[in-house]
This record gives structure tokens, sequence and C-alpha cells, in this order.
């Protein structure tokens, strides 16, 4: 069978631009496009290329589909998922499921790197991949190419990254990083890279409606939020969104000199293969919680954390204590065998970061009931009217905060604990936030602005808790958060 490209697909295979993102809705043939863009370069011996689905599972689908084409032209090894073309070209397809399995490809080499339902992954995930699209061939080109669709635990990184700043018609647009961000600049900027993208609907895939008329139908019975994500490809449509009622214009706030009676609290999510997260607080007298400094990166000891907390933190600002993630109180693993770099064998991660912070910073166990945490989480940032008839919430974060604006509106709820947030995306932020809401006293009851959340919300509350939440319930010390109305 000899495949044709369609209009939509045609531009996005004749764009010749570094980063080419294409999709919108379901249907318009993106995955078939992604594999023809892969083999562009299969006549060159030393080319290979990668296309990545989030899960193994996911990639058999692909795969399949490869068969479908590329049987007659090349060889298939089914231990290696790869083809061979006859000229040494190869295309390798792979799964990156987990956030520290991304470092399985650190090192490799490949001319084209693809992703299939770039919603599924993580933007740390994407970044991290993105530096091993290289080539030691000047005959080569490198090239990263994307289909997405709206919604899944990337649609606010996908969605800032090609849906808000780029034209929809491949149209490209250049761009260099600037500190945390990237930034547009003009054609022939120095390091500036190309990117695009090229939105396409299911009537641009005019094979699959003649094959299957009632595919259309079908996507009319969706609820009316996901149809539309997934049938108009409406990135405004956001099916999932775990903390909805998040409104930048009501949360991020511009720094300023907090002055006055506080008690500053340090928040700690650990991570060592996949990102450690930390909050700086400000808690006021009248409840309201502040995040005033961030830092947020991977590949950290406890150690070298821990000393990194103590020099971000200036000697003049009092600290009230730290909470971290129960985790650490338990983590050996990483000791017993081979101790990281500058730290000693035997010991937690807790007695590791309290022997660095000796008696400048007081470390305590957080509260990681998750539901009951996100539920307090959830009533610091609903938004109500002060006293000066203005809109507000008791939880906010300067604009600095980088990283914590970035991924807390794009989390969303877990496919299966609908209670809960998915852990596939980005939650480092959140998670040490909960910490920090949990280590704090209840808000007390006011009204709040009702949101379409709230019912579900009020019905939540109301449930009988499920069984898979009957371990949540972390037995505390007396340093943990029962001991905190002490602090």
């Amino acid at each position: 069978m000899e495949w044709h490209p369609q209009t939509k697909q045609e531009i996005y295979l004749s764009n010749p631009y570094y980063e080419v993102g294409f999709g919108g809705t379901k249907g318009p043939g993106k995955t078939d496009a992604l594999l023809m863009d892969a083999t562009y370069q299969k006549d060159k011996p030393n080319y290979k290329a990668i296309i990545f689905r989030r899960t193994f599972v996911k990639l058999q689908e692909i795969i399949q589909r490869s068969h479908k084409w590329f049987t007659k032209s090349a060889h298939w090894n089914g231990e290696l998922k790869q083809w061979t073309w006859p000229s040494g070209a190869l295309l390798k397809f792979a799964h990156c499921q987990y956030e520290e399995d991304k470092y399985n490809y650190q090192g490799h080499e490949y001319q084209f790197m693809g992703f299939d339902q770039l919603e599924e992954f993580t933007e740390t995930m994407y970044l991290f991949l993105m530096a091993q699209n290289r080539t030691s061939d000047p005959d080569i080109e490198c090239f990263i190419r994307s289909t997405f669709n709206p919604g899944g635990v990337g649609h606010a990184w996908v969605k800032r990254r090609f849906i808000d700043p780029l034209d929809h018609d491949g149209t490209p647009r250049y761009f260099i990083r600037r500190g945390e961000d990237f930034m547009e600049v003009p054609k022939g900027t120095p390091k500036a890279l190309a990117r695009a993208f090229i939105f396409s609907r299911l009537e641009d895939n005019k094979a699959l409606i003649e094959s299957d008329p009632d595919y259309e139908a079908r996507l009319d019975q969706l609820p009316e939020k996901l149809r539309r994500a997934l049938k108009e490809g409406d990135w405004d449509a956001y099916e999932g969104q775990y903390f909805d009622t998040w409104r930048r214009e009501i949360h991020v706030i511009k720094p300023y000199k907090i002055e006055g009676p506080r008690k500053n609290i340090i928040g700690i999510d650990y991570g060592y293969a996949k990102p450690a997260s930390i909050g700086w607080y400000a808690c006021l007298p009248d409840g309201d919680i502040i995040r005033y400094r961030e830092w947020y990166g991977e590949s950290k000891t406890y150690k070298t954390l821990a000393q990194l907390i103590l020099e971000k933190t200036p000697s003049n600002e009092e600290i009230a204590y730290a909470v971290g993630d129960p985790a650490i109180w338990g983590d050996k693993a990483h000791h017993d065998a081979k101790p990281k770099d500058g730290e000693i064998k035997g010991e937690t991660g807790a007695e590791t970061m309290r022997n660095v912070f000796g008696n400048r910073i007081n470390l305590i166990k957080g509260d990681n009931r998750r539901v009951a945490g996100w539920g307090r989480l959830r009533e610091y940032i609903e938004p109500f009217l002060n006293q000066h008839g203005f809109t507000s919430a008791k939880f906010r974060v300067f604009s600095t905060n980088y990283n914590f604006i970035r991924t807390f509106p794009g989390l969303i709820h877990d496919s299966i604990r609908v209670e809960d947030v998915d852990t596939d995306g980005e939650d480092h932020c959140a998670d040490e936030a909960r910490y920090v809401v949990m280590s704090r006293p209840p808000l007390p009851k006011r009204i709040a602005i009702r949101t379409p959340a709230s019912d579900f919300w009020d019905r939540v509350k109301k449930d009988i808790k499920p069984p898979y939440m009957e371990g949540e319930q972390r037995e505390l010390n007396e340093e943990g958060s029962r001991s905190l109305q002490h602090v």
C-alpha cells in the first residue's frame, strides 16, 4: 500500500523548520504523518530517528501502524523495536513513562526526535530529551516533531509553547532561552531556534471520513468540554483541570517587601532523578500565605540541597521551620550500597539535611495525606471578596515563582482516583505547597465564590472515604504536623 499525504499532512511534511507541532483535534492523520516524517533522511547511512510515546502500551499502537507502511522497504527488529533501511538508517520506538526514564537516553544521538501525543509528557521530559537531538554527521539535519491534542498532564505547557505564541498555519517564529523562560526574537538572532505549528481538524482527513463516516457522530456524543477539545481542537476547553479556581490575575502578584509580623516557612519536595521543589512562604497574621521565593531542579543530593537552601536564605531571614516530604525520613536506599558524593552511609535524607541545617533551620516531617492536603490547598486558593471589595485568595505567589506558575495550573485529576492529582504531571511544586498548608491551621469558614467545580467538591466531602485512602493517614512523630500548632 502506498501512502499519499492529504493537504494538512503535506503542509506539515514540507515544513523545513527545526521544531514543529502538528495537531488540534482527533482524526486528522497526525500519527501517520509523524511516521513518514521520520523517514525523510532514511537514505543517509548515519541517520538515526526515534519516536516516543509516554507508555509502552501506547507505543504498541504506533508500532503496529508502522508495519502497515514500512514492511516492504525496511527490516524490523522486534527486540530493539526499530526499523533499519538498506542504507543503514534507523527508526527506533521508545517510551518514557516515568520522569527518571528520560535518563535512559542520556548521551544518545538522534537526528530526528518525534513525540506522539506530546500532551502526555512533562515539559522537563521534553526539554531533557531535546538535548539528545544532535548530529555528528554534517550531512544530516536535526529536527523535533510532535503531535498533540488538548488535555492531558502536559496540556498547559504544550499550549504555552505551541498554541498561544504561534500562528496555526506553519509560519515559524524564533525563540531563545532567557532565564527560566523562552523569548521570541527576530529571525537571524544568534542561537535562536525556529518553532512552528500546523492546526488540523478531522475534516482535513477525508480518507478517514470516507472509511468511517460515523466517527464524527461518535465524537459528537462526548461531554461538551471534551467534545470541544477533541473535535474542535479548543485548547481553552480544559477537561480535567484539578485546581480550576486558579486565576493568574488573582493568585500571581508582583514581588514586594513583606514587612510586619509573619512566620517564614520552607516547603521541601525532594527529588534526585526527578525535580526537587523548594518554596519559601510567608505566613501572615491574617492567615494569608505568600510564596515569595523558589528553587526547582534535579541531581542534588540531600547534602547539596540543604546547602543550597541555606545559601538562598538570607542570614537575617528567620525561618520558623522547614516542612518536608515524609519519604525522606525513611530514604536510605541510595546510601546503603553506594552513598552519593558528600553523604554518609546509613543516614536518612532527613538526618543528612538536619546535620547541614544545624540550629539554623528546624526540619519537620510533613503530613502526606494527599486528598486531605489537596482539599486544604483548594481552600487556600479559593477566590473571595476581601474587605475592600476586591477578589483575592489566601494563597498567592510572587510572579518570580516561575516553576510554580508554570506547573500548578496544569495539574489534572487522576483518571482512576478522581479526588487526587494525576502524578504523571509535574506535581513537585504543588506537593511542597501541600506540606506547607497542612502545617498551618485550617481556614475559618467563609462565603466563597461558587464555581462549576464547587458542586463536585461538595459531593466529594459527603462521600464515604474510598478503601484506597485507608493507608493515607501516616503516623507522624512528635515533630510532625500534630505538633505544628505549637510552632
